[in-house]
């Protein structure tokens, strides 16, 4: 009787699991697979074959967004596409020196790092800090990579770069010096996996653009061919933008405006047509002003980094000049009477 019921019980899970085989083998075959998601570091650019990922982009947002005291809110839209863009521009900025340093053996005592770490984030108590870290997802290994970066970058560019400038040519000699390194190093940048070739580069052609006028038409760079055009980045959030956007009309005035050799081409970041011609009409503005409605010219062809930017392009459509931050009208004189105006 034993024996029949044990048999018996044999026979029942033998059945059950046949059937749970039958089931498993069943779903798996009806699902459609599901590829388990690539967690390898996406390469957003390199600059002579360092490596800028996509996670080191999210790391300089997020701590150079840190607020012990007063948290920001997460970036999201628009504002986090234009946060990681301006990301990018800076991790490569700055591996341009970082990397000139290096050859130079140029570094900094641990001790100075953490001093700057205590004066910048060392206000608050211990417990305070960690919660904030918590909260922003941030380490405190991260605070000090960001420290040392921005540190170092800091002190090479006075001790070394700009060492023997007088003060009023420090800001030129600084400009100079990175057009130099843009030129000397391999940077490439990558967009959804492809590098993108049209890099804004001194004594290369300029990367062609069509990007719509206040009006809604679109206006193309390769429509001025042949004449002498200054392309400036800017934005109304740009105290400096704004102070120097007046000297350009008077200079492009004095060249015959639309009629002369010369042209400006004001290329607004990210801002709305109704704000921007709002501004343009205050400035007196008469030259062209085009919306850079998604950043990717600014920030991807051109690599501005921080407002404003210029470029001088001749009249073979080739970068003659770059320049970083307010150029005075001396500077655009200067650099127009090169090419003949």
């Amino acid at each position: 009787m034993r024996r029949a019921i044990l048999a018996g019980l044999g026979i029942l899970l033998g059945a059950m699991m046949a059937g749970l085989l039958f089931l498993w083998v069943y779903s798996n075959a009806a699902l459609p697979y599901i590829p388990q998601a690539d967690t390898r570091p996406q390469v957003a650019a390199t600059v002579n074959s360092v490596a800028i990922t996509r996670a080191m982009i999210d790391k300089e947002i997020t701590v150079s967004r840190f607020n012990v005291s007063y948290p920001l809110p997460p970036l999201t839209g628009d504002d986090l596409n234009r946060a990681a863009d301006e990301a990018l521009n800076q991790l490569i900025s700055r591996q341009l020196v970082l990397q000139a340093a290096n050859r130079q053996n140029f570094s900094l005592d641990e001790t100075l790092i953490e001093s700057r770490v205590k004066l910048l984030f060392g206000a608050n108590n211990e417990e305070v800090l960690d919660n904030a870290l918590r909260q922003a997802g941030v380490t405190r290994a991260d605070l000090v990579w960001w420290v040392r970066e921005i540190t170092t970058v800091e002190e090479f560019t006075i001790k070394v770069i700009m060492a023997n400038a007088a003060p009023a040519e420090r800001h030129q000699v600084y400009n100079d010096w990175l057009n130099a390194q843009r030129a000397a190093v391999d940077i490439k940048i990558y967009l959804n996996g492809e590098e993108q070739s049209l890099l804004a580069l001194m004594g290369e052609p300029a990367p062609n653009f069509t990007l719509p006028n206040l009006a809604g038409q679109p206006v193309s760079l390769s429509d001025y061919t042949g004449q002498v055009v200054l392309v400036n980045f800017w934005a109304t959030w740009c105290p400096s933008c704004l102070s120097e956007m007046p000297d350009y009309e008077q200079v492009y005035q004095q060249h015959g405006g639309p009629a002369g050799d010369f042209v400006v081409l004001g290329v607004n970041l990210r801002e709305g047509q109704a704000y921007v011609e709002d501004y343009a009409l205050g400035l007196g503005l008469t030259f062209p002003v085009l919306l850079d409605e998604d950043g990717r010219v600014t920030t991807r062809q051109y690599q501005v980094t921080g407002m404003p930017g210029s470029f001088i392009i001749d009249r073979q459509g080739v970068i003659f000049y770059r320049h970083l931050g307010p150029m005075n009208v001396e500077t655009l004189q200067t650099k127009l009477a090169e090419l003949g105006l």
